[in-house]
């Protein structure tokens, strides 16, 4: 009965939410929203360090005590004053690529989220699938059980086939029994990064495999441009030699003066403090340039890789798939035949019905590599699956 079971979950999924809707949630989901959170706030760091430290107000306070005797009294004063920049478009760049590395990073993060439930989703599918199919072939199983069970109650068999045909269904229903354990694990990881309604609708639209391989769809690339060029920035703000000019204007009033005084500062950046402050931004720098490099030939490197893999998957095991998928099944009928009318054995019919358990594994392990293949690039690379699908 158990076979029954599994063919009907496997059914009502039908009416469930589509991936489409899914990827739609990501924007909205707590773990997008802290992920970006995190580089909303490294980014506000940066800027905080970049910008020069806003108006202080400060005041003195004194008592002259005169050695003549007179006006002996309070004096007090009161300054205010700030740092302003000297080389305002060079911090007006800086703050700007820091902005625009922020946003490249969130959208990053986006499409590695999506390319996550992408994944989890097709992967969940293929189980679905293997699961209906083990179900099918549970029909078989229990078929040949209940019809060596009326055998043995007239003579025909004896006993040990009924626990061989028994243990054989158990065995099938154990095999489902893990899948469907797999399937829970899957909604679970779904669920960590968008809410849904505990089930898939597993209407899978072929993707446009070559929109993966669209450098536009990768937001990797111009997240490493942002960065090298927010690190020229830096590099650029690390070389000034005089970056800030300090104005401050007191007012004192003393014994027998009120003094108004305007001061004019200019910090030099110059030791060994400042030196090692455009040493490492220069190196920051030219990290992110070598990086970038490297992304391009990796990029092209890998992409080709995974092109001829997949046509070779296409070429070669989808048009497989359909005629070992039918042989197998043509196999089991006529075994499944021969067997009821007693012209085949009880081992020859298992053979069979194994034969078929099989290729589904072999089906299912074949396609979750392939999967795979292709979400490790997603990953790599931050691709937006969205767009490519049709």
């Amino acid at each position: 009965m158990r076979i029954w079971i599994y063919l009907l979950v496997a059914v009502s999924v039908v009416q469930a939410e589509p991936l489409a809707m899914l990827l739609k949630k990501i924007p909205k989901s707590p773990l997008y929203l802290s992920q970006t959170a995190a580089i909303e706030a490294d980014a506000a760091q940066e800027r905080a360090e970049a910008l020069p430290d806003g108006w202080q107000i400060g005041t003195d306070l004194a008592y002259a005590d005169v050695k003549d005797g007179s006006d002996n009294g309070a004096e007090y004063g009161v300054r205010l004053g700030r740092d302003f920049s000297l080389h305002y478009p060079t911090l007006h760049e800086l703050l700007r690529q820091s902005r625009h590395y922020a946003r490249m990073r969130k959208t990053a993060v986006k499409n590695r989220l999506k390319a996550k439930v992408w994944y989890l989703y097709h992967d969940y599918c293929l189980t679905m699938r293997a699961i209906q199919a083990k179900g099918e072939l549970g029909v078989v199983y229990d078929e040949m059980a209940r019809h060596i069970d009326k055998g043995v109650r007239f003579g025909e068999f004896d006993a040990s086939k009924s626990i061989m045909a028994h243990l054989a269904l158990e065995n099938l229903n154990l095999q489902i029994a893990e899948l469907d354990s797999r399937l829970k694990e899957y909604e679970a990881r779904i669920e960590a990064i968008v809410p849904f309604d505990g089930q898939f609708a597993c209407r899978l639209r072929q993707p446009d495999i070559d929109a993966f391989f669209n450098p536009e769809r990768s937001a990797l690339w111009p997240m490493l441009r942002a960065r090298t060029q927010n690190a020229k920035a830096r590099m650029k703000k690390a070389a000034e030699r005089v970056p800030l000019l300090g104005v401050e204007g007191a007012y004192t009033d003393e014994l027998d003066t009120r003094r108004y005084t305007l001061s004019l500062t200019l910090p030099l950046a110059f030791g060994a403090k400042n030196e090692a402050e455009r040493a490492a931004a220069m190196q920051r720098y030219e990290a992110a340039r070598r990086e970038l490099e490297a992304f391009k030939n990796r990029y092209a490197q890998q992409t080709r890789a995974l092109k001829q893999r997949l046509e070779i998957y296409l070429r070669h095991v989808k048009a497989g798939e359909k005629s070992i998928a039918l042989s197998s099944d043509t196999l089991i009928e006529q075994s499944r035949m021969r067997f009821k009318a007693g012209e085949e054995s009880l081992i020859g019919m298992l053979k069979a019905a194994e034969t078929k358990l099989q290729m589904i594994e072999t089906i299912l392990n074949l396609k979750q590599s392939r999967l795979e293949a292709v979400y490790r690039y997603l990953d790599e690379y931050a691709v937006d699956p969205e767009g490519a699908m049709q």
